[in-house]
């Protein structure tokens, strides 16, 4: 009869605690403790489940059962007893426990280890339908009071001993603290309501563990990144094998990389903005250097990280219509074609896919607004005002998006163009992969040639090693990556992501910019990821700012030369794929005019800037880096240079 009146009672329990879990969740970071709290039980009770099933003992649990008031020590005998708090018992289940006092009085214990508890080998005793059992998350917390009783046995200890020195004495623990109610509708694999009285400790570099199965196919492998991230490996399941198994055996590859060390690397500079505030002309000095190096910089924290899920509705908050056409690069498709992996569609058809554990996608280039607009067009237009049809990519590539479902893998590649490229972590994280020469001091036609070989990995890894240096940066929301032009760099997601970035323009970074959009004339379909044809008028439009630059604008004896020779020799530097046709703008008469007048005045003719543009001052050396940007110019012969150009 009080099992029946307890039935109604417990329902209610399970009811109030739904309605409670429904009332937190309104609150977006409560919602996220809760979800992260209750994906850590799902996590150990897939640890215990494949223990269970290579046919290892699990570890008991730290939190002991409860004894119900009516618990005699006489019936403590045998693990069959049907005695106690059995189906006919009069009393319903205690929620709290009673201190057994031993007859001497309370003795106190030292901090109980793990050592202490003596696992069960006789097995667990009967427990009748009425009682309640502790699940995975029923774990002692560090609070729990510990009192002993006497060395009678209790009914549900008896398998339970605590030796205390000196002298040696087994003593019954109980430990009193209220156990949760787990409602008997879920199954015993389903996630139980998470305990208040315990929080698991979440690792903040396990990226893994919460979307395998969920977000990515459940035969997905993972590995630990020497940074100490853990990641899954790219894995789309077909036909029983994993169809992007070079991709994972890339990333593992890439997981053995060192991490970026602050202190020691020698090709990437690392800031923290909080340091820079109040120095931002300082910071962009620094920028500015690294990047005509050839070196790559992250800032760290630029923004604060963002929590928010990656739906239709922060997409619209972020400018873009679930109906906008976009061009996804399809995984599955590059494992078959891996230069055309791309499919039409929309932005509401990407998402629709974002958690479809056997497909990976992601979008490149999502159009958002340089020396090139802010100089370029901006300063240029009423000497010249537009005249003609402006490719859109001027305008609309400046400033892009990404957006990325888990796990995706991009390979080593260049950003086409010759565009300095900024990239800032908005949600997820990613691994950021850069690759240098280790020896810059070679011909260009060399560096093609070596370029070559980072289209393929895994067949060239000995060939790489020995020809190239990388390391990882690892992006967190929040932080902001810049690469000089031509920077080939690798790149991997390993959670869903979205993320903003840049291409611009430098008169300081120019002698990369060529050095970028020789290579894409040469082998584009191999080392770059996008093609675009709009630089040249962009470059047109710069030259023609040079008569009116800055005083504080820094030009470089490379850098100038690389702008002249990319717009008198504009047919050299057309991307493999992109249209060949010349078209005629009204800008690109008085750029031809300044650029050959620069070129008359420092070097005579081009041929003569060219070779000091590969060899230096000094022809006797056989190349320059191509990394330096050379010697600064004096800005007082440039102004007599271009006079002619300032008249009106």
């Amino acid at each position: 009869m009080q099992n029946q009146t307890a039935a109604p009672s417990l329902t209610k329990a399970a009811e109030t605690k739904r309605t409670w879990r429904q009332f937190k969740k309104q609150d977006p970071a409560e919602a996220e403790r809760l979800r992260l709290q209750q994906n850590e039980h799902k996590r150990i009770s897939r640890a215990r489940q494949k223990l269970a099933r290579q046919g290892l003992k699990q570890p008991s649990p730290r939190r002991l059962r409860a004894v119900t008031p009516d618990a005699d020590p006489s019936h403590s005998q045998g693990a069959g007893s049907s005695s106690g708090n059995a189906a006919g018992s009069e009393e319903p289940p205690a929620k709290r426990h009673r201190a057994a006092i031993c007859n001497e009085g309370p003795v106190h214990l030292a901090p109980r280890s793990s050592s202490d508890v003596a696992p069960d080998t006789g097995g667990p005793p009967d427990i009748s339908e009425g009682q309640s059992v502790a699940g995975p998350s029923d774990l002692a917390p560090d609070h729990a009071t510990l009192l002993v009783s006497p060395p009678a046995q209790s009914r549900l200890f008896s398998h339970i001993s605590v030796a205390t020195d000196p002298p040696p004495l087994t003593c019954d623990v109980e430990v009193m603290t209220e156990f949760p109610y787990t409602d008997p509708s879920h199954s015993q694999n389903d996630p139980t309501v998470p305990s208040t009285l315990l929080i698991p400790p979440i690792n903040a570099k396990d990226l893994a563990t919460d979307i395998i199965g969920v977000k990515v196919s459940a035969h997905s492998e993972t590995v630990k990144w020497s940074s100490g991230f853990t990641t899954v490996l790219p894995c789309i399941w077909k036909d029983g094998s994993n169809i992007c198994q070079e991709d994972a055996d890339t990333v593992r590859y890439f997981s053995e990389l060192p991490e970026s060390d602050p202190e020691r690397s020698l090709y990437v500079v690392h800031i923290n903005h909080s340091d820079w505030i109040s120095r931002t002309a300082e910071l962009r000095d620094v920028i500015s250097q690294t990047l005509r190096e050839g070196k790559c910089i992250v800032i760290r924290a630029v923004e604060r990280p963002q929590v928010a899920p990656l739906d239709l509705d922060y997409l619209e908050d972020q400018g873009f219509s679930q109906f906008m056409r976009v061009s996804i690069h399809d995984v599955e498709k590059r494992t078959k074609d891996y230069t055309h992996p791309q499919v039409d569609g929309t932005i509401e058809d990407f998402l629709r896919n974002l958690h479809n554990q056997n497909c990976i996608q992601f979008i490149l280039d999502l159009p958002q607004l340089d020396h090139g607009i802010v100089h370029g067009w901006n300063q240029t237009t009423t000497d010249y005002p537009i005249q003609d049809l402006v490719h859109p990519d001027n305008f609309l590539l400046n400033g892009w998006s990404l957006l990325h479902q888990p796990a995706v893998l991009t390979n080593f590649h260049h950003d086409s163009d010759g565009g300095v490229t900024f990239v800032q972590s908005v949600l997820g994280k990613k691994k950021w992969i850069p690759a240098f020469p280790r020896n810059p001091n070679i011909s260009r036609t060399k560096f093609t040639e070596l370029s070559l070989l980072l289209t393929n990995l895994l067949a060239n890894r000995t060939e790489i090693e020995a020809n190239w240096y990388m390391e990882v940066v690892t992006l967190q929301e929040g932080d902001l990556f810049i690469q000089p032009p031509g920077q080939y760099h690798a790149a991997y997601t390993p959670t869903e992501s979205f993320a903003k970035g840049a291409h611009c323009l430098n008169l300081e970074f120019l002698h990369h910019s060529e050095l970028s959009r020789y290579i894409d004339a040469k082998k584009g379909h191999f080392l770059t990821n996008q093609v675009h044809e709009h630089s040249l008028e962009t470059l047109e439009r710069m030259v023609i700012y040079l008569p009116r630059a800055s005083c504080r604008t820094k030009l470089f004896t490379r850098p100038l030369i690389a702008l002249c020779t990319m717009v008198i020799d504009s047919h050299k530097y057309v991307a493999v794929g992109a249209n060949k046709k010349k078209t005629l703008r009204n800008t690109t008469k008085p750029a031809l005019v300044i650029s050959r007048a620069i070129i008359k005045y420092f070097w005579k003719d081009v041929e003569t800037a060219i070779s000091v543009y590969r060899f230096g001052l000094d022809k006797r050396r056989r190349s320059q880096s191509l990394m330096h940007p050379g010697d600064l110019i004096d800005r007082k012969e440039l102004a007599i240079c271009l006079k002619p150009f300032t008249e009106f």
